[in-house]
């Protein structure tokens, strides 16, 4: 499994999660565009890795809304950076052409975003 397909689509899923820190709307663009790239064409890999992500950015984005409420900056950084770390996660496991769900909530994205096909 050397070359998947949609292994393309999968990356530039994850690296949406940069958009995020520039602006959420950027982040909305390039996830949003890979989404709409592969759709209707069965790519199960790009899809697998696109539910991931989806669910990796709505996370952020809730995360991002109660950040302001938490006096602690230490805490919020930390946060942050666990965010950062799961979708580093995912992007190792689309480079390395594997289908891992992401540890405690991957399985849970498979199931709620199951519309990302």
């Amino acid at each position: 499994m050397s070359n998947s397909p949609g292994k393309g689509l999968a990356i530039l899923g994850y690296c949406s999660v940069f958009g995020l820190f520039i602006h959420i709307f950027l982040f909305i663009a390039i996830l949003g565009t890979a989404v709409l790239l592969n759709n209707g064409k069965g790519q199960q890999f790009a899809a697998f890795h696109l539910r991931q992500m989806f669910g990796i950015g709505i996370v952020a984005i809730l995360i991002n809304a109660f950040t302001p409420i938490i006096e602690q900056g230490w805490l919020a950084l930390l946060i942050i950076s666990l965010i950062v770390l799961v979708a580093v996660l995912g992007l190792l496991s689309a480079l390395r052409n594997q289908m891992i769900a992401l540890p405690f909530i991957g399985d849970y994205f498979q199931k709620w975003f199951s519309f990302i096909k």
